[in-house]
């Protein structure tokens, strides 16, 4: 994926405007589930497809910084902080002088909070506290919705050393060998989560754990690892294919979005696993198709979302909460 040697015009331009739109779905498919959690049921399913856009964007990034010679954990560290600290602190300081001036009690205990928030661990901090992401909105925090990004920030943390280990192993086993570590370690995480899911209670131990949800984020790795690893599958095309493949693939997230109950058994033994291979699959046929950056962009409402989607994402859930609370 190398920016001088692998079609780099093609590649970057397809990676960011073809992403945007499966960003723009996924951010869709999260707010609707908050607003409408009978509707669309589903919608959290927007959470893994996140996921595993992000492992891969992970994984491609670096390799493109590596083989210019300018991959630096350092400089990794503060991108990824100038990226998420200023948003974040923002919405995080206006949502509590808000419930300072008016809903105070909403203050109790939410020093804690705050601290998860920032320092990373607030999902495993949720599962302190023994909530749940599917209960009513009523019961929740504004910031519940923040698990997602501290399991984000643990793997910002850790991916510097993993790709770092990546890259000694590649020159000892080869990279062709060394890309399927980052499937094992999915397997390993999926089997986790299948392991601890106990049938009929609530899953946000599961749903909320680095440990079990770290498949998707692995499942994009090992995308990215794999592409650049067998040259043959980053070849460009031009298939006339691409447009009702794309078009299957929306239908089916539509159907999972409408249809799947986040206290489904099956979602937690296997499912969201072969789902976040779903959604792997059309990140590569995306990234191969010429025709994906001239027809996915047509659609600027969705580019408009996925570009937009980390402030969505930040202020959606505190904005919903917080209104509830003054018609409640």
């Amino acid at each position: 994926m190398s920016n001088k040697t692998n079609h780099p015009s093609q590649g970057k331009i397809t990676s960011r405007k073809g992403l945007d739109a499966l960003r723009g779905i996924g951010i869709t498919g999260i707010v609707l589930y908050h607003l409408f959690p009978s509707l669309l049921p589903g919608g959290f399913l927007g959470v893994p497809l996140f996921f595993v856009l992000s492992g891969y964007l992970m994984f491609v990034t670096s390799e493109q910084a590596w083989k210019k010679e300018s991959f630096h954990v350092g400089s990794y560290y503060r991108k990824r902080i100038r990226k998420i600290l200023p948003p974040l602190f923002v919405m995080v300081m206006a949502v509590c002088c808000y419930l300072t001036l008016t809903r105070s009690s909403y203050l109790f205990g939410i020093r804690q909070e705050i601290c998860s928030i920032f320092l990373g661990y607030d999902n495993w901090w949720q599962i302190r506290q023994n909530a749940s992401y599917f209960s009513k909105m009523a019961a929740a925090s504004p910031f519940t919705h923040l698990w997602f990004l501290a399991v984000e920030i643990q793997f910002y943390f850790l991916w510097p050393f993993l790709f770092l280990l990546y890259k000694k192993g590649c020159q000892m086993a080869g990279s062709r060998k060394m890309c399927f570590a980052f499937l094992l370690l999915a397997l390993l995480s999926a089997g986790k989560m299948m392991a601890l899911y106990v049938p009929g209670a609530d899953p946000s131990r599961v749903y909320y754990g680095t440990d079990t949800m770290a498949f998707p984020i692995l499942l994009g790795m090992f995308l990215g690892a794999v592409r650049q690893a067998y040259p043959s599958l980053r070849l460009p095309r031009q298939d006339e294919i691409f447009l009702p493949f794309f078009s299957i693939f929306v239908l089916i997230l539509c159907v999972l979005f409408l249809t799947v109950d986040g206290h489904l058994p099956l979602l937690y033994q296997g499912g969201m696993f072969f789902i976040s291979l779903f959604y792997a699959g059309m990140i590569h046929l995306i990234e191969n198709q010429r025709c994906a950056r001239e027809l996915l962009p047509r659609s600027p409402l969705l580019s408009l979302l996925g570009k937009k989607s980390y402030s969505i994402y930040l202020w959606h859930y505190p904005i919903m909460v917080l209104g509830l609370a003054i018609m409640l």
